[in-house]
C-alpha cells in the first residue's frame, strides 16, 4: 500500500504549528527556558564527565543572549564556574567526539530493540520496529498496531542483525499478548502490547532488558547541537543504528504559550519504511520520542499546499513512500506520551485500566534519571556506591536542643478537620501498644511537636508513625515571599532515651533520612517566628525513616507533591505515615559493605515499605485515600483516582489492607475510605 496523502498533509500541518510556536515565543522567555533545560538536562540527563560542560554551555548561552537574562539562576550553576573555565568547557558544544562508553551502552539499548511482523497483512508496514520499555512491555506506533487484532497477528523479532563475524545471529521470535495488555492512540500514533515472557524454545525474553522511559523533559538540551540516535529495522531488513549527521531541531519549551500543545521532536536522521516504531535517543541514550514518520515538503500548486514528490511535482495517493520529497522526521515526545497516558487513566472509559496498567510498570522500572536509561547496569549518571565504612557518616551534624524548645508543642488535632469531623489518633493493637516506646520518666508515648505527633518503635528506632495537620493557608510559600530559608540542623528529642532514636550514623547520601511529615508541609504559621518554629520542629530526628535517596527524593516525594499541590491552594489535610515492619527487612549492617560477618546481623533494621493514609474534606464529606510504597519503587495494591485531591498515577491501597499490616487501625478514614 502507498502512502495516504490525508496522513502526510497532517504531518506537514504539525510540523508547520511547531514551527509557528517556536517563532512566536517571546525571546526573553525562550532563553530563560533554555537555561532552565540545560540546568535539568545538566543533572538529570547527563554523565558526571560532561555535566560541567552542559551547565557551562547554558551559562554563556543565557549570558550572551539578546536580550540577556536578568535572573539566571548562579544558585544552580557550579560555584567555580568562572569565566576562563566555562570558555574552556563550552568547546564540546558543537562537538561530535563521543566517549567510548557511548558505543558500549548504544549495544546494550539496541539489545531492547526488535522488527516487528504483522502476520497476514499485505502492506508496507508489515515490517517495523518496537522496543522494550518494561519486563514484558513493547512500544510501537499505533499505525503498526491499530487494533488488538493487528496485534494477535503479530510477533517481534531480537537478536535480528549480523553478529560480530558479519553472519546473521539466530532471531528469536516472541509473540505478542494484547489479551494480557494493549493500548493504541491514533493521534500520538502510540501503541503499547504485551509480550510473551518466552518463545517457543524457551529462550527468556528478559535476556533482552529495557529502555527505560522517563516523563522528565530535558533529555535534550536546546542550547547545544544534539545528534538524534534511533535504532531501528529499515525495510524490514536486520537492526541498523542513525548515529550523528541527524540532528534535533530545538525542542518545544511546554512552560511557553503555544509551545505547550507541542506533542512532536524533529529531526534530520536517515530513515526508511520499517523504521516507524524506533526509539529516538539522545547521545546518552534516553528515549526521547517514538520515530512515527517523515514530514513531507510543502509548496503551493496553484494556491493550495501540497505535498511534493522527489521529482517537484505534486504526489498522488498511493505513491510510493520513496517517491516523497521529506523535509525532516517526526518522533512523539516521551512526555507527552505520559500526558496521554495520564490523561486516559484519569477518565472513566476503556482505555482507564491499561492505561493505569501501563504508568504502573514503566514507572516502576524507571525511577530516576541518574540510574541509567537501560535495564541493564551502565553506572551511566549517577555511578551508585556502596554503603561503605566512609558512606556511613553524616552529611549534617545533630544539635541537642534544650526541653524548652518542645513547649506549647501541642501534636495533633483530631478534629482539624472542622467542627463536626474527629479523625482520631490510629489505635495501636496491644502487640504494637507493647512495642511503642516512653518518653523519660513517663508512661506518655506520644511525641508532640508544632503540628504532628509521632509514636516510637522501641526496637526498631524508627516511628511507628507520625500525625500530621496541615493548614494550606499558613504554609509558607502562602505567608512568606520568596523561598524557604536554609535547612535547620537535626536535633535529638531530650524528652526520649536516645536508644529509641534512630542511630544516625546510618545516614548519608546514599541512606538519607527521610521525612515521615514532609518539611514543607510541617512549616506553618502566622508569621516569621512561628514558621520558623515549625521549621526546626520537622527536624527532629523521630521524624526520619531511612530511605534509599531514590526512593525518597522520587516515589515518596512524588507522592508528598501530589499532597502539597492540593495544600498549597488553601485547603486542609490530616495524614498519617509510617513503615511497614518486616521480619525480612535487612539490617543496615547487610547492606554495608565490609562490615564482618559477626556484626551484619546487629544494630537498626531499615524498613522495606512504607505507608500513608490521608484524610481531607470534600464537600463537606471526609475523604480518605491509602497508599502503600516500597523501596524498589513498586506500588503494591490498585485502585481508583479521587476525585478532589488527583493522585494521578499514584495507585491506592485500601486503608483495611494497612491496618492489616502495621497492628494500627484508622476506624473513621476506613469508613471514609476512596479505595474501590
Amino acid at each position: 500500500m502507498g502512502i495516504q496523502l490525508a496522513d502526510l498533509e497532517a504531518a506537514a500541518r504539525r510540523f508547520q504549528s511547531f514551527q509557528q510556536a517556536q517563532v512566536a515565543a517571546p525571546i526573553e522567555q525562550v532563553v530563560q527556558e533554555r537555561l532552565k533545560l540545560g540546568v535539568t538536562n545538566a543533572h538529570r540527563f547527563t554523565s558526571k564527565s560532561e555535566r560541567l560542560g552542559v551547565l557551562a554551555n547554558a551559562a554563556f548561552k543565557a549570558r550572551l543572549a539578546e536580550p540577556p537574562v536578568p535572573d539566571a539562576p548562579p544558585a544552580e550553576l557550579p560555584p567555580l564556574l568562572a569565566a576562563d573555565i566555562a570558555g574552556q568547557e563550552i568547546a564540546f558544544g558543537d562537538n561530535d567526539l563521543r566517549p567510548i562508553r557511548y558505543l558500549h551502552i548504544a549495544l546494550l539499548a539496541a539489545r531492547a530493540v526488535g522488527k516487528i511482523t504483522v502476520r497476514g497483512v499485505v502492506d508496507e508496514e508489515g515490517d517495523a520496529t518496537g522496543f522494550l520499555v518494561a519486563p514484558g512491555l513493547l512500544l510501537t506506533n499505533w499505525h503498526v498496531l491499530k487494533s488488538v487484532d493487528y496485534a494477535v497477528a503479530s510477533f517481534v523479532s531480537f537478536d535480528y542483525e549480523d553478529g560480530l563475524d558479519g553472519k546473521p545471529r539466530t532471531p528469536k521470535l516472541f509473540d505478542l499478548n494484547p489479551a494480557e495488555l494493549f493500548l493504541a492512540d491514533k493521534d500520538l500514533d502510540y501503541a503499547f502490547v504485551a509480550v510473551a515472557p518466552a518463545t517457543g524454545q524457551g529462550e527468556a525474553l528478559s535476556d533482552f532488558g529495557y529502555l527505560r522511559l522517563f516523563e522528565e523533559t530535558g533529555k535534550v538540551d536546546p542550547n547545544r547541537r544534539q545528534a538524534a540516535n534511533i535504532l531501528q529495522h529499515p525495510l524490514g531488513q536486520g537492526k541498523k543504528i542513525v548515529i550523528r549527521d541527524n540532528y534535533f531541531m530545538e525542542p518545544p519549551k511546554d512552560r511557553i504559550a503555544g509551545s505547550a500543545d507541542q506533542n512532536s521532536l524533529y529531526y534530520g536522521s536517515d530513515t526508511l519504511r520499517g523504521s516507524s516504531g524506533s526509539p529516538v535517543c539522545t547521545d546518552e541514550w534516553f528515549v526521547v520520542a517514538l520515530h512515527r514518520g517523515g514530514v513531507p515538503r510543502i509548496e503551493l500548486v496553484n494556491g493550495k499546499p501540497t505535498v511534493m514528490r522527489r521529482d517537484n511535482t505534486p504526489a498522488r495517493q498511493g505513491d510510493s513512500r520513496a517517491a516523497i520529497a521529506y523535509e525532516t522526521n517526526e518522533g512523539t515526545r516521551i512526555s507527552r506520551v505520559f500526558a496521554s497516558l495520564k490523561d486516559k487513566a484519569a477518565a472513566q472509559g476503556a482505555d482507564a485500566a491499561p492505561a493505569q496498567a501501563i504508568l504502573s510498570r514503566v514507572r516502576a522500572v524507571a525511577r530516576d534519571p541518574l540510574a541509567g536509561p537501560v535495564q541493564m547496569a551502565t553506572a551511566v549518571l549517577g555511578i551508585p556506591q556502596p554503603l561503605s565504612d566512609a558512606s556511613g557518616g553524616t552529611e549534617e551534624k545533630l544539635v541537642r536542643r534544650p526541653l524548652a524548645f518542645f513547649d506549647g508543642a501541642t501534636g495533633y488535632d483530631p478534629h482539624f478537620l472542622g467542627a463536626g469531623i474527629e479523625v482520631p489518633l490510629a489505635h495501636m493493637s496491644y502487640e504494637v501498644g507493647r512495642a511503642t516506646a516512653t518518653l523519660i520518666d513517663s508512661d506518655e508515648r506520644e511525641l508532640k511537636y508544632r503540628n504532628y505527633s509521632v509514636f516510637m518503635h522501641a526496637r526498631r528506632r524508627t516511628a511507628i508513625f507520625a500525625a500530621a495537620n496541615v493548614d494550606g493557608k499558613l504554609l509558607w510559600k502562602n505567608v512568606m515571599d520568596g523561598k524557604m530559608p536554609k535547612r535547620p540542623a537535626w536535633t535529638f528529642d531530650p524528652r526520649m532515651d536516645d536508644r529509641y532514636q534512630p542511630d544516625d550514623a546510618i545516614f548519608s547520601n546514599a541512606m538519607q533520612r527521610g521525612h515521615l511529615f514532609k518539611r514543607e508541609d510541617a512549616v506553618q504559621g502566622e508569621d516569621e517566628d512561628q514558621l520558623d518554629q515549625a521549621d526546626k520542629h520537622s527536624f527532629v530526628i523521630t521524624n526520619a525513616t531511612p530511605m534509599i535517596g531514590n526512593f525518597n527524593n522520587v516515589e515518596w516525594g512524588d507522592l508528598e507533591d501530589l499532597i502539597s499541590d492540593h495544600l498549597q491552594a488553601g485547603h486542609r489535610v490530616s495524614y498519617f505515615a509510617g513503615p511497614i515492619f518486616d521480619v525480612e527487612d535487612k539490617f543496615f549492617n547487610e547492606l554495608k559493605a565490609g562490615v564482618p560477618a559477626a556484626q551484619r546481623r546487629k544494630g537498626m533494621r531499615v524498613p522495606t515499605r512504607f505507608w500513608k493514609v490521608v484524610g481531607w474534606v470534600e464537600r463537606g464529606q471526609l475523604k480518605a485515600a491509602g497508599f502503600i510504597l516500597d523501596q524498589s519503587d513498586e506500588i503494591r495494591e490498585h485502585g481508583p483516582i479521587t476525585e478532589e485531591i488527583d493522585f494521578g498515577a499514584y495507585q491506592q491501597t485500601s486503608i483495611a489492607t494497612i491496618e492489616e499490616r502495621t497492628g494500627l487501625s484508622f476506624a473513621v478514614l476506613a469508613a471514609a475510605d476512596t479505595y474501590r
